[in-house]
């Protein structure tokens, strides 16, 4: 049984859909489920989103709405599991939905299966590249 899984999300709707199975797996097994949106140090630098506070509106870091990603999505799945962590991690989204596996110790991994039909076997995706190197089990959720 595991204890602890990743999801992976960007805030699309193939992540969030990953994110449901997640929850559910995770209060089906009384796993903790951690919820992780990847910063690419590349974009580091640039801003994001905007994001409006009183009359102010100013852009968000990358690291700032991969923030907000996460906790929007973890908001939205507090009801299916008891335990639920979210947070930002730095790096490429497959490498470093992989290191934090490694770091946390975690027993499966869920991630989407956005662009991996077609060109996207070849070239590679999250998913597939997630599977090829993860140090535990990887769940791909047929999101479309």
């Amino acid at each position: 049984m595991p204890k602890i899984i990743l999801v992976g999300v960007d805030g699309s709707d193939s992540a969030r859909k990953a994110a449901t199975v997640a929850a559910e797996l995770a209060a089906s097994t009384g796993a903790t489920l951690h919820v992780l949106t990847a910063v690419d140090p590349q974009r580091m630098g640039s801003t994001g989103d905007q994001s409006a506070f009183g009359s102010d509106v100013r852009s968000l870091t990358p690291g700032e709405a991969a923030e907000a990603i996460a906790a929007e999505v973890a908001g939205s799945l507090t009801g299916v599991v008891p335990t639920i962590e979210s947070s930002p991690i730095q790096g490429k989204p497959a490498d470093a939905l992989v290191e934090e596996a490694k770091r946390l110790g975690a027993d499966l991994i869920v991630v989407g299966n956005r662009r991996v039909q077609g060109i996207g076997r070849v070239l590679g995706s999250v998913a597939t590249d997630v599977a090829h190197h993860a140090p535990c089990d990887v769940y791909i959720v047929k999101t479309f």
